[in-house]
């Protein structure tokens, strides 16, 4: 089998800045975009077409590991691109698959409009 690289994919979900992609057996590629999920192109995932690019994902022992268990939890990297979780199950008899982007950047309490954790709950003295 070869590889398939989707590395073109998960460098387009990073910069359309979506979370999630989504491959199932005949449909598209889905990625999710704050809460919205929606095909990145019409092309529809033939059958085997998941299982041959989860499998270029994977290692031996875990794709020995997932035709035992039919789920596998693992993470990929991409430089300049970013770092990845991957679910690959079976769904309805075909391989299914879930990718998500793991941002690195970590936004301040500020950014995201909470008060710091002291300011919150601000230790009482004395008890």
């Amino acid at each position: 089998m070869a590889a398939i690289d989707i590395t073109p994919v998960l460098k387009f979900m990073v910069e359309k800045g979506g979370s999630d992609l989504f491959f199932s057996t005949g449909t598209s590629i889905h990625m999710e975009i704050e809460g919205e999920t929606t095909p990145i192109n019409n092309q529809a995932m033939a059958p085997n077409m998941v299982k041959e690019i989860a499998y270029s994902l994977m290692s031996e022992d875990q794709i020995k590991e997932f035709e035992r268990e039919y789920e596998m939890n693992f993470a990929v990297s991409r430089k300049d691109i970013g770092r990845f979780r991957v679910n690959v199950f079976r769904q309805r008899g075909e391989v299914g698959m879930v990718i998500r982007h793991i941002k690195t950047d970590i936004p301040s309490f500020e950014t995201l409009g909470l008060l710091p954790p002291a300011q919150a709950n601000p230790p009482r003295w004395p008890p």
